[in-house]
């Protein structure tokens, strides 16, 4: 990818049995991960490492409680906001579901980060 597009800046998940890689951190982070080393191969200090944000699984990737808006609605989600190229945040949607977008910090200014549920 040497484009950035739009289906790759958002994402939704599911898994149908809850674990710790279904969870909104980890599914985040895993999601950065496709971002920076799709998008940001040549720009990523320290080369590629496929499993950049997957950290140690004792220490949580991502900083949880932090506000998301799906709807127009305040819900509590995750975010990662530690890379200097890319932010990245995430919510449950319940039943399985996630959603999260990974976008570049250079546009962050431009963008409100909202979810919406198609009908």
């Amino acid at each position: 990818m040497r484009y950035p597009q739009l289906w790759d800046a958002v994402r939704t998940t599911w898994h149908r049995d809850p674990a710790e890689r279904s969870s909104p951190a980890r599914v985040l982070a895993e999601h950065m991960n496709h971002v920076l080393i799709n998008r940001y191969r040549r720009e990523w200090l320290g080369g590629i490492a496929w499993d950049r944000y997957a950290g140690d699984a004792r220490r949580p990737p991502a900083n949880r409680g932090v506000p998301a808006w799906i709807d127009g609605v305040e819900v509590q989600g995750v975010e990662i906001d530690t890379d200097p190229l890319v932010y990245g945040v995430g919510a449950s949607l319940g039943q399985g579901g996630v959603v999260t977008a990974v976008l570049p910090r250079d546009e962050l200014d431009y963008i409100r980060i909202e979810f919406a549920k198609r009908p």
